[in-house]
């Protein structure tokens, strides 16, 4: 077998992230709709350009984009610890949900600020309602485990909030280790955090693949730090291609265990693509 172990992303590689946050967005705006005649498309996409807006003007950015810490999790994510830049999340998102929607209503004509604070609990509690792994994804690393690999987790985050993805998706069992960034202090792309994890795991960098959907965090750092390197292309998904050249290149997660215990891709798998 080429490989001891294997790491995985887990926001959009083993959970979904992104498409799920967008749906809470619309069920958030929908609600917004049905109460005030407003138009639910151009609402959620207001609501998303302000959250964009006021997270950059007002988080701790630079520590956030270090750790992989955006947006959308601030529009739900508690925060919880002792570091400054949680402390600083935790008392400022209450606001800042509540601001999203005052000010999407807004550009609708729309003042009700009742309303907004009910649209920002809305959408953080249905984005924890839809915590979902990929399909899958139990499986394959059912399958990688019974062949004898270490299966490790490197993702980007802050720490409750990705334990709690980790939980919700009823794959944490089948990881030998697992580590978050914002618990580390540094994230993805940067090579130290993927030698961290290596190193609880007791594998050599030469010895391991690298499985994510991001190719300017997974596959950049995986590289930088020796890795042999798989790039998850979900369909739809918005990637600089040509960023970085991948060692291979997945669809779907069914392809990765042909992939990693035959030495060769099935499908639309395929080396250097």
């Amino acid at each position: 077998m080429k490989y001891k172990a294997v790491v995985f992303d887990l926001d959009d590689t083993l959970v979904w992230d992104e498409r799920i946050s967008r749906q809470a967005l619309m069920e958030a705006a929908a609600e917004a709709s049905a109460r005030t005649g407003a138009d639910t498309g151009r609402l959620a996409a207001e609501a998303k350009r302000v959250a964009e807006e006021l997270w950059h003007a007002h988080a701790p950015v630079e520590r956030c984009d270090a750790l992989g810490i955006v947006a959308f999790e601030g529009m739900w994510g508690f925060f919880h610890g002792e570091d400054d830049y949680l402390r600083h999340l935790r008392e400022w998102v209450p606001g800042f949900r509540t601001e999203i929607w005052r000010r999407a209503l807004a550009a609708e004509g729309i003042q009700d600020e009742v309303l907004a604070e009910e649209l920002g609990a809305l959408f953080q509690r249905r984005r924890r309602e839809l915590q979902d792994p990929l399909p899958g994804a139990a499986v394959v690393l059912h399958v990688l485990r019974e062949a004898g690999l270490k299966i490790g987790l490197l993702t980007n985050g802050a720490p409750d909030l990705q334990w709690e993805k980790i939980e919700a998706s009823g794959l944490g069992m089948l990881f030998d280790a697992a580590v978050v960034s914002g618990e580390l202090g540094t994230g993805k792309p940067d090579p130290a955090i993927f030698h961290h994890l290596l190193e609880i795991l007791g594998v050599q960098s030469g010895d391991a693949l690298m499985v994510g959907n991001s190719l300017s965090r997974d596959i950049v750092g995986g590289r930088c730090a020796g890795m042999a390197t798989c790039w998850l292309a979900l369909e739809g998904e918005d990637e600089p291609v040509g960023l970085v050249e991948p060692d291979f290149t997945i669809r779907s997660l069914a392809e990765l265990p042909p992939l990693v215990l035959q030495g060769t891709g099935t499908g639309s798998s395929s080396a250097g693509t």
